[in-house]
Formats: structure tokens, C-alpha cells, sequence
């Protein structure tokens, strides 16, 4: 690869925890995934609730201030002499059964007590949700209210309003909520309805043109309603259409009045066209950097305009994040979201780098775009001054060698991995419980992240890296095509097989031996032959680490590229992903004869096989052991290697490490050491017949989809054995002992129950997330059910699958299991110290999430 110098002023050419040992409050947990029961019936209730005129209502009623519930009464308040009353709609027993499955649709603020908005019981669950319930509004018509939206009085918006501004300010209000919750804190203030400073009385007049037009127009009513329960950016439109196709309408003029109020309402300028308002009630620090905004506006000067939208953006930042009043909180929350509205208008209208421009200007453009990642909630303050840093080096380098200069772009290039990594550390909860009812559901990050300054950040990234790749002579091939950006190799290999497409939800559907193009790197998938994902991931996934282990090459690829990839979709093609990052993707028939050499070297890599060192393996050992009494010297002897490192970091570093037993491999052959279901042998002796049996039958020609199958179904009987097998009463109660000697007595703490096998941290193999951990068990039941969970997971089919492209034999797999006592982890990581990244012995990777 030729190296030569990059002058910066010529053209562009284009897993340790730290943490107190506090008790985790077991109910402040987010809820899980769902199981298949609930998918299918929430799935129902929802569709069914989708076609009702109702939507999830059930009837109009007026909750009175003494706790009654009373129905409507023409030309009188029913609570008149309670002390008042609210009215609004009453959920149906579709959306009740919904909320006690923690699945709450239809929201209605005004009957939403604060304690249910902030849902601190469930570490916040509910914000979220009102986050996804505004995004499958928006992107599925109305989604449950496609039709109960245009249900007359189920929702007052005033009410909304007022009550949605009081439960921001209180929550905002609480010491270092905004700090450890901005991304969340800025969604919410999109989302949730609340009047907004300077607005004026603009939507009061809305909802009155609206009234009088229905009451001459009855054909306008759903509009209407729609108005005045579920007010959003495309009412003008439909206004619009309605003056259309009513030219002569005696209500004309309101009708044009209304359409250009609302344009006005929800003009992404507005907000800033009333700046003094914000510059009035803001911080004297953000007031400054206000005043500049308005003035680079006025004078019609964007790129200048952009460098203060970001300087204002991280004024705002921090002054939201120190606290102070209430009210100015919520203000500067709704401030910064203008800010980053304009902000993206602008970027897209040009001065993200262009050709022609120097790398000094592109670099001060990505530098903006940073500040405005970080106002916007996507970096942290320490990432943004991290990025600034690495960007400022860059500006002053004068000239650096090519090499360097694109290593040095790529360190900036994880800014996208960061803000990835911080909208799914916000919303993973809430997609991962919500997409299996609704596929639309994983569509949240996409959105959240291509409609934000990101998406400008990422083109200023790809036009630095296209001018790296030229500077290096390098591109990467995609189908014939020289690609310069939006390509990044993840980790290195080769492979020569058929290519496939596969669409969200299919992540099990997968061959060993084919190549797959995947919307993202799923938790759980199966061995391949190589992988494209159109989301970069984490370097420290599981998948990542085993795909490392076996040579699987692995690049990420921008969406955009979708449509080429396509061409190759059910055909052969070789793939290589080089130690630099570079990417290759060709048709067979254009490898040159130095790709076809390194097909010839590759493939063996990923077919050698290993036998399981079981020597020094002790299966007499069938008592708990106290994590005090492990050493790593007995990884691999009577426990795996989470335990006995453990241990050794528990002598090591005293009190630095939650308190711990392990439950050695012979407590499990003692309790698989028995037939179960009327088996002719115990079902240790099964688990080994069957993968001698699966031996036998490659050794005889047996095809390797007979040999999965025939283990599928050996392996799932494995698997309902062990659980279905009763416990040994004194097994149980040694169990139960040690953990209250452990814990001393305090198993409300909770314990996470983690799998430990002799087939995992091998020198040939990682193992990585091929067993399961089950986590903050909080009661003996809890527990004893999840040891046996545990003691499955290494007979499930993925695990058998990724084990078997690496031993040859795997008739001596034995489980340990690690009970680890939950705390409260402030930060946690990984740190990778084999060169990850480079191959270096000096190249260090960590992970880290806050």
C-alpha cells in the first residue's frame, strides 16, 4: 500500500463492572421481551384496535376530583359538586389488559398520574414509550388511533397541553435527571404536547377556527377532532385539501386563515423567528449566543449561521444540564430542538464540504457538526471534547502521511458508533419489547439517527475518508464499482460463496456457507460465511468475536448501497476483507490470480478443526464453591473461566468484585446423570450418543443440513430434559445454602445466574454469547429455574452450530454456572488486549458504556 503525505490545506479528491454493593431494587427493571403468548395477543389487540372507530377508547367520561367516574349530562358538569372534574375518553379492556402487560396505548395525559409518566418503579419504561407511541403515529397513520383519532372528546389538547408542561417541569425538576438523561429528556420534548415559550396564542386560535368551521361544515368534523385531540405538522394539509375541494365554502376565509396558521405552526423556523422570546427567559450565556444566531440569520449567511447554531447548541447543553428552575429547563429543551431543526435545514443546503474544498474546511465543518451531535444529545460532553481534540491535531498537523491521516479519520469516524451506541443504550428497551408486535417499531433508530445532524456529521466523514482512500491509492470494490466511502471493514477474512439479502426479523434463517447482507448484527446469529451489515455495531459484539475467531469477514456498508448489493442477491461472489479495512466484492469470473490464491488460503482457516483438551478436566467436584476459594488455574478443571478469573480478581483486587458462588461441572453430570421420560440411558449418556452419532454420520457422507437436523431434534430433548429433570434435594439445598451464606441472607439483592462452560476463552475459540445469562433473580424459585435455563444453553442449535466450525468432537461440553450477586454499575466495559482492531501486540481496544 503506497504511503505519501496529506497536506491539509490541499483540495479534497472528492467485562469489568465498577460500582457500589448496593442492592439493585428488583421492580426497578425495565420489563422484558416479550414472550410468544403476549406477542401474539398484544399483536391482536392492536390490529383490532387499529380498524375501531374507538381506537383503544371505550366511551367519554368525566373523572371527578373525588376519585368518581361519571357519565357525560347534557348542559351540566357532572363534578360541579365534587370539586371538579376532567373529561375524556375511558380505555377499553383491550387497552386495560395492554397496561397490565405493560404495553400502554392511546396515552391520555390528563388521566396519566405523575408517578405513571415517570414510571420510576420501572426505571422509566413509560417515557420511552411515549417516545415509540409518537413514532408509530407518525410512520403508521395514526398506528392504534388511525381511526379513534377522529373520536370526538376522547382527548382535550389544552388539557394534554397543560397537564404534558407540568409533568416535564417536575420531572426535569429532579436533581441530575436532565445530566443522566438528555438524549430522552430532548425526545420527550418533542413528543410529548405542551405549550411552548413564544408561541403566543397561535393554537388557541387553531382550535377555534376549527370549531366554527365544523359548525357550518359538517364535513370538516374530522378534521376537527383531529385538531383538538391529535394536533400534528399534517393537519395543514389536510385543511388544505378540504378549501380545495370546497372552493365556494361561506367558510373560505377561516378556512385559508386556518391553513396558514398552521403552516406558520409548525414552520420549522418559527421557533426562531421569535428568538427574543428564548434570549428574554434564557441563561445570560445562552442569550448571547442567541443573539448571534438571530443576527448570522438575519443577514442570510449560512455557513456562518451553522458555526453559531453549534455554538449555541452546547451553551444550551450545559445550561439544561445544571439545573435551575423548572420551567426555563423545559424551555431550553424546546429551544435546542429549534436549534437542531434549522441547524439540519441548513447542512442540507450546503456547507458540508464540497470538491474543491481545502481539508481544513472540511474539517472545521465536521467540528461543528460534533458541537451539534453534542447539543443534540448524541455525544457526551467527554466524546465531544475527545472528537474536538483528534480534530484540532488534524487542523495543526500541517502534513501527516497518508497512512496516519487515515487512521487518525477513522478514530473520528466512531463518533457515529458513539451516537449509535446512545440512541440504543436509550431506546433498546422499548424497541426490543415493542418490534415483535410491531416490526415498525425497530425503525426508531434509523429515524432518530438519519434525521438529525448525524446524518450531515456522516457525509463530512465520508467525503474526509473518500479523500484518504485517494491519497492512499486505496478504494474499496464493490460489484466493479470503486466505492470511497460509506464502506467500513469490521474484521478481517475471505470467502467465495452465494450471496443473500436478509430482511429484518429473518436473523435465524441462515447457512453456513452463505454470505448475508443484514439490516444489523443480530445477537443471536447463526455461523456463516461472511457478513454485510448496514449497521456497524460493536466491535465487541458476540457475533463480532466469533466471526473473529473463524475468519468470517465482516463490513459494515451504508444503506445507500442497498440497491447494488441487490444485483448479487442469490449469486456466487467473492468477498474479502483486508487487515486495513479495505472491502472487496466481486463476481468470480474478475478475480485476479492473487484473489483466487487467497480464496485457495483462506477457506481452510475457517474449516480447521480442534479437539477439546479434557485432561485435566475434574467432574468429581459436585458441591458450590465461594468465588473467595477460585483461582484462574481451575478454569477449565471444575469451573469455566468467568468463574475462576473471577476468583483470581476477587484476591487480587479485594472488594472490587461482586460476591459470588460457582457451581462446578459435576453438579451438573450429577444431575443429568439420569434418564428422564423413560430414556434407555441417563441423559448424559444420551447428550454424548448423540454427538457420536452426528460424527458417525459425517464420517459416512451424511450431508451437513442431515447432521443439523438430526441434532436439532436430539438437542432440543437435551434441553427439556434437564429442565424437566427434578432436583436432587440435597443438590438443592447445598444451592440454597450457599447463596444465603454468600449474600448473607439478603437474596432480594438479586443474583445474576451466568453459563460457564469448559468451551469458551480456548485460545482457537471465544465462545462469546453462545450460553445464556439470566439476570437479577431475586427469589430461590427464580434461581433454582434459571440454573437449569443456563445449564441448557450450551445444547441449543447455535450454540452446537458455531461450536462445530471449530471441535471436532463436542461429546465432552459441560456447563459451570457462576451465581454473581447484582450491583449497581455506574460504568462498565470490556478491554481487549490481543490488537483487536490492527493485529498489534500494542493495540489496545476498550468498550465502555455510561
Amino acid at each position: 500500500m503506497p504511503s505519501s503525505a496529506v497536506a491539509f490545506r490541499g483540495a479534497l479528491i472528492t467485562s469489568v463492572l465498577l460500582g457500589s454493593a448496593a442492592p439493585v431494587p428488583a421492580q426497578q427493571a425495565f420489563p422484558p421481551p416479550p414472550s410468544a403468548d403476549v406477542v401474539a395477543e398484544v399483536r391482536t389487540a392492536v390490529e383490532a384496535m387499529k380498524g375501531d372507530e374507538r381506537g383503544p377508547y371505550l366511551r367519554i367520561r368525566w373523572f371527578c376530583a373525588d376519585g368518581s367516574v361519571r357519565a357525560p349530562a347534557p348542559g351540566t358538569t357532572p363534578c360541579t359538586e365534587v370539586g371538579g372534574g376532567v373529561q375524556h375518553a375511558e380505555f377499553g379492556p383491550a387497552a386495560l389488559r395492554l397496561a397490565a402487560l405493560e404495553f400502554h396505548v392511546g396515552t391520555i395525559l390528563q388521566g396519566t398520574t405523575f408517578d405513571e409518566f415517570a414510571d420510576t418503579a420501572h426505571a422509566g419504561f413509560r417515557l420511552r414509550e411515549l417516545v415509540m407511541e409518537a413514532y408509530l403515529s407518525d410512520v403508521d397513520d395514526g398506528w392504534v388511533l388511525r381511526r379513534g383519532r377522529y373520536y370526538r372528546g376522547a382527548r382535550q389538547i389544552e388539557n394534554e397541553e397543560a397537564t404534558g408542561r407540568a409533568h416535564l417541569e417536575q420531572l426535569v425538576g429532579r436533581e441530575g435527571w436532565v445530566r443522566s438523561n438528555y438524549l430522552l429528556s430532548l425526545r420527550l420534548a418533542a413528543d410529548v404536547p405542551h405549550p411552548h415559550l413564544g408561541s403566543g396564542r397561535t393554537m388557541d386560535r387553531i382550535r377555534a377556527l376549527a370549531s366554527e368551521i365544523a359548525e357550518t361544515e359538517p364535513g370538516f368534523l374530522r378534521i376537527r377532532v383531529k385538531i383538538h385531540s391529535v394536533p400534528s405538522r399534517d393537519d395543514a394539509d389536510a385543511v388544505a385539501l378540504f378549501l380545495g375541494s370546497h372552493p365556494n365554502s361561506g367558510a373560505a376565509g377561516k378556512l385559508t386563515e386556518l391553513r396558514d396558521l398552521l403552516r406558520q405552526q409548525y414552520d420549522p423556523t418559527r421557533a426562531l423567528a421569535s428568538l427574543t422570546a428564548y434570549e428574554d427567559a434564557a441563561p445570560a450565556p445562552v442569550q448571547e449566543k442567541l443573539a448571534t444566531v438571530r443576527s448570522t440569520l438575519e443577514r442570510g449567511e449560512p455557513a456562518t449561521s451553522l458555526a453559531a447554531l453549534a455554538a449555541a447548541a452546547v451553551s444550551v447543553r450545559q445550561a439544561a444540564e445544571t439545573g435551575g428552575r423548572a420551567a426555563t429547563t423545559v424551555d431550553l429543551l424546546d429551544l435546542q430542538l429549534s436549534l437542531q431543526e434549522r441547524a439540519f435545514v441548513l447542512a442540507q443546503e450546503g456547507p458540508t464540504p464540497r470538491v474543491g474544498a481545502t481539508r481544513v474546511e472540511a474539517l472545521g465543518a465536521l467540528s461543528r457538526f460534533v458541537d451539534l451531535a453534542y447539543g443534540g444529545g448524541y455525544v457526551s460532553g467527554r466524546e465531544r471534547a475527545t472528537l474536538q481534540g483528534q480534530i484540532a491535531s488534524l487542523v495543526t498537523a500541517g502534513e501527516l502521511e497518508a497512512l496516519a491521516y487515515k487512521t487518525r479519520l477513522g478514530s473520528l469516524a466512531r463518533s457515529l458508533d458513539w451516537a449509535r451506541g446512545t440512541v440504543r443504550g436509550t431506546f433498546a428497551p422499548v424497541v426490543d419489547r415493542y418490534a415483535p408486535v410491531e416490526p415498525k417499531a425497530a425503525g426508531l433508530y434509523d429515524a432518530l439517527l438519519r434525521g438529525s445532524i448525524l446524518l450531515p456529521l456522516s457525509r463530512t466523514l465520508d467525503a474526509l475518508q473518500t479523500d484518504a482512500d485517494a491519497a492512499l491509492g486505496s478504494s474499496h470494490d464493490i460489484l466493479g464499482a470503486s466505492v470511497g466511502h460509506g464502506v467500513r471493514g469490521l474484521n478481517p477474512g475471505v470467502a467465495q460463496r452465494t450471496f443473500r439479502i436478509l430482511r429484518d426479523g429473518h436473523g435465524g434463517d441462515v447457512d453456513a456457507r452463505t454470505i448475508y447482507a443484514l439490516p444489523e448484527t443480530p445477537a443471536e446469529l447463526k455461523p456463516v460465511a461472511g457478513v454485510l451489515t448496514l449497521d456497524v455495531g460493536n466491535l465487541l459484539s458476540h457475533v463480532q468475536l466469533l466471526a473473529r475467531n473463524l475468519g468470517i469477514p465482516n463490513a459494515a456498508v451504508d444503506p445507500s448501497l442497498l440497491p447494488r448489493l441487490e444485483e448479487a442477491d442469490g449469486r456466487e461472489v467473492f468477498y474479502a476483507v483486508s487487515p486495513f479495512g479495505r472491502v472487496v466484492l466481486k463476481w468470480p469470473q474478475d478475480l485476479t490470480d492473487e484473489e483466487r490464491a487467497l480464496v485457495a488460503t483462506g477457506q481452510p482457516a475457517q474449516t480447521q478443526k480442534y479437539a477439546l483438551d479434557i485432561s485435566r478436566l475434574r467432574l468429581d467436584v459436585t458441591g458450590p464453591i465461594p468465588l473467595a476459594d477460585l483461582r484462574s488455574a481451575q478454569s477449565g478443571v471444575v469451573v469455566g473461566p468467568k468463574a475462576a478469573n473471577l476468583g483470581q480478581l476477587a484476591a487480587d483486587f479485594p472488594g472490587r468484585v461482586s460476591r459470588g458462588v460457582a457451581l462446578p461441572f459435576g453438579m451438573f453430570v450429577r444431575h443429568a446423570n439420569r434418564p428422564f421420560d423413560g430414556s434407555s440411558g441417563t441423559v448424559l449418556e444420551e447428550i454424548r450418543s448423540a454427538y457420536a452419532q452426528a460424527a458417525d454420520m459425517r464420517r459416512s457422507g451424511s450431508s451437513d443440513a442431515e447432521v443439523n437436523a438430526f441434532m436439532t431434534e436430539r438437542l432440543a430433548w437435551v434441553r427439556r430434559a434437564i429442565e424437566g429433570l427434578d432436583w436432587i434435594p440435597d443438590m438443592r439445598q447445598q444451592i440454597l445454602d450457599a447463596l444465603d451464606t454468600t449474600l448473607g441472607g439478603e437474596l432480594e439483592r438479586g443474583v445474576f445466574v451466568r453459563s460457564d462452560t469448559n468451551v469458551e476463552d480456548l485460545p482457537q475459540f471465544s465462545g462469546a454469547g453462545l450460553n445464556l445469562t439470566v439476570p437479577n433473580q431475586t427469589s430461590e424459585a427464580e434461581v433454582l429455574s434459571s440454573v437449569k435455563r443456563v445449564w441448557t444453553s450450551p445444547f441449543s442449535e447455535r450454540a452446537y452450530l458455531w461450536r462445530s466450525q471449530i471441535l471436532d468432537e463436542q461429546g465432552d461440553v459441560y456447563p459451570s454456572v457462576l451465581l454473581l450477586e447484582s450491583v449497581p454499575s455506574e460504568k462498565s466495559g470490556v478491554l481487549i488486549t490481543s490488537g483487536l482492531q490492527e493485529g498489534r501486540p500494542e493495540d489496545l481496544t476498550v468498550v465502555t458504556a455510561e
